[in-house]
């Protein structure tokens, strides 16, 4: 993106036109004394991009104007930029604007309102309606569309906190641009991207849609089973009155249900149903064999149990065979001891053979099981008895209300489980293959980046840092401020000074521009506002004072020395930028007086306020 301003022009109610000019690739400086307007310029460019409420001063200024406006080069278009003037506290909603950076000499007449103008400036942000918050906040909504003055918070350094020890952005004070600043800095800076915002955004809606479907799925299955549920209580019903006559695990009941309602089945007599007491006395006979193999299965038990009780009872015949030599034996030993041998074998025999009994109980147990619970659901849906209609009336009753839970059961799901499951599985393959770089890893490496860059600045002023020549700068990502390090520590040290903190901020967005720049990233324009960045020195001689021009000999680590250390620091940035094919403009608000920078090669002094010359000179009041 390119961007820098050539004129800001106010329109006095007298009929005057006051107009001040900026160069490109300079450090434009407009120099002066307190109340003399230098620092309503920056208000007055605020104003002009939409600004809700402003902080121009009335006396002198705004009493006395009547529209503001800048003229910018954007992208090689020249666009002249107007507003009308505020009402005390109250901004105007009158915009001019002119596509081709006409200035009118005239008193302005509105042409175009907010909302277009954003949007076509905008699209020069690359802004569309892609671009959008991430999440949300107390003050903004998740996907509503980003601002350009959100990006313009890179653009300024105000006399407010160009020495403040923790805010570095300006309006944090305000609630809706302290909630935005985290959510554009990664796409500002490079970070993030609107192609991953949009794939993030994609993955975010298929999972949405993902987690809707399971419960769909999840609903459907369970509705079918009620329908289900619903529908043969029906038909149960149907069958006790004899409307019935069919197996109901055999038919569509939804259909045969209709079928019978439209034919309305003729009264059948009183009678047991055959197929319910045949049924029952399936699974009565079906459960008196269950219950006798599992009394057989636990007499099997005992039995081998026993078996090898018996035999380790048996044990210490080995013994006396194995010690025969050492037993004094009578006359029937032999005959004792060869029966109990022979006992003990046939005992080992029983105990050893692998008989296939009880496995093949176990196996019958399950298939009576399983047939039972077959006869049972089969039960279930067979009335116990077969009724008749006292009445015609009753009969047609009953019908009616058959037919009005059928209508009502009739908005079971069209879609099919295997459908939703085919569903589900696209969408989960839709988001498999939504790969996103891990901004973690954008962010480390950005910090990586922003630390080295910001480091050459300090390498270049780090005189001017007393007692911190050494130390190594340190970006805070999470408050978005810059520190100084320890060397070789983790050690964040807390700088006292407030010219320290003046370097600090200037290292930080010069670090971002320059990042920025050299990624061609297009929503920051390429522009840096600072006002008074020398407030925390008092020089020898300032523009109050009458300061001479000429350049004279400045002692080191004087108030001047250091005030020159930092213009040459803007200085050199505009050459760098340059060196590598950029563009860049500074605006620079000061009371110091020209000799400060007379050896600097690209400083442009805009104008110098003092002497009755102001924002709005004494002449043209």
């Amino acid at each position: 993106m390119k961007l820098h301003f050539t004129h800001l022009i106010l329109w006095l109610k007298n009929g005057k036109l006051r107009k001040i000019l900026f160069e490109p690739n300079k450090v434009n400086i407009i120099t002066g004394g307190s109340n003399t307007g230098k620092t309503a310029i920056l208000d007055i460019i605020d104003y002009c991009f939409f600004a809700s409420a402003h902080n121009i001063s009335d006396k002198a200024i705004n009493e006395n104007s009547a529209w503001y406006g800048v003229r910018i080069n954007i992208n090689g278009k020249i666009y002249t930029i107007a507003r009308r003037a505020p009402s005390k506290n109250e901004v105007s909603d009158d915009y001019f604007f002119s596509s081709d950076g006409a200035i009118p000499e005239k008193l302005l007449e509105p042409n175009i309102r907010e909302s277009a103008l954003k949007l076509l400036l905008s699209d020069d942000f690359g802004i569309d309606q892609d671009t959008t918050i991430s999440y949300g906040a107390n003050t903004m909504r998740a996907g509503s569309r980003i601002s350009i003055r959100y990006f313009l918070m890179f653009n300024t350094i105000s006399q407010d906190i160009i020495t403040h020890s923790k805010e570095f952005f300006d309006k944090q004070s305000e609630s809706r641009y302290r909630d935005a600043l985290p959510r554009t800095f990664d796409l500002a800076v490079g970070i993030d991207t609107v192609e991953n915002i949009l794939k993030r955004e994609k993955r975010r809606e298929l999972e949405k849609q993902l987690k809707k479907l399971e419960k769909q799925s999840a609903r459907l299955s369970q509705e079918r089973e009620i329908f289900h549920d619903q529908l043969l209580e029906i038909a149960k019903k149907s069958k006790e009155f004899g409307l019935l006559d069919q197996d109901l695990e055999e038919i569509d009941l939804k259909q045969t249900l209709e079928e019978m309602v439209n034919a309305q089945a003729p009264d059948v007599v009183d009678d047991v149903p055959h197929d319910f007491g045949e049924t029952s006395a399936s699974i009565t006979k079906i459960s008196l064999e269950i219950r006798n193999l599992r009394r057989f299965q636990t007499e099997y038990e005992k039995y081998k149990k026993n078996l090898k009780s018996t035999s380790d009872s048996l044990k210490p015949i080995e013994y006396l065979s194995q010690n025969y030599s050492d037993l004094v034996r009578t006359t029937i030993f032999h005959t004792l001891i060869e029966a109990l041998e022979e006992d003990q074998k046939r005992i080992k025999q029983a105990i050893s053979k692998r008989n296939p009994l009880g496995s093949n109980v176990s196996d019958l147990l399950k298939d009576l099981k399983k047939e039972k619970a077959r006869l049972q659901e089969r039960l279930n849906s067979q009335p116990e008895q077969i009724r008749s209609f006292e009445t015609e009336r009753q009969k047609l009753l009953f019908l009616g209300e058959t037919k009005a839970k059928l209508d009502l059961f009739s908005g079971e799901p069209s879609t099919p489980p295997e459908e939703k499951s085919q569903q589900i599985a696209n969408l989960e393959a839709q988001i498999s293959a939504l790969t996103v770089p891990s901004v973690q890893e954008r962010r480390e490496f950005f910090d990586s980046v922003m630390n080295e860059t910001t480091q050459s600045y300090m390498q270049l002023t780090k005189r001017a840092l007393v007692g911190y020549e050494d130390y190594r700068t340190y970006f805070d990502y999470s408050k978005k401020r810059l520190h100084l390090r320890k060397p070789q520590t983790r050690y964040i040290e807390n700088v006292g000074s407030s010219s320290n903190h003046m370097f600090l901020h200037l290292f930080m967005f010069l670090g971002l521009h320059e990042i920025i720049a050299n990624d061609s990233l297009p929503h920051v324009p390429p522009f840096l506002i600072i006002d008074q960045f020398s407030r925390p020195y008092y020089p020898e001689r300032d523009e109050k004072k009458g300061g001479e021009d000429q350049l004279e000999e400045v002692p080191e680590e004087s108030d001047v020395w250091k005030v020159k250390l930092a213009l040459k620091l803007l200085d050199d940035f505009v050459g760098r930028m340059l060196e590598k094919g950029h563009e860049f403009q500074m605006v620079v608000f000061e009371h110091i007086p020209p000799y400060y920078w007379s050896d600097l090669e690209h400083v442009h002094l805009v104008d110098r306020f003092r002497d009755g010359n102001a924002l709005i000179p004494a002449d043209m009041l």
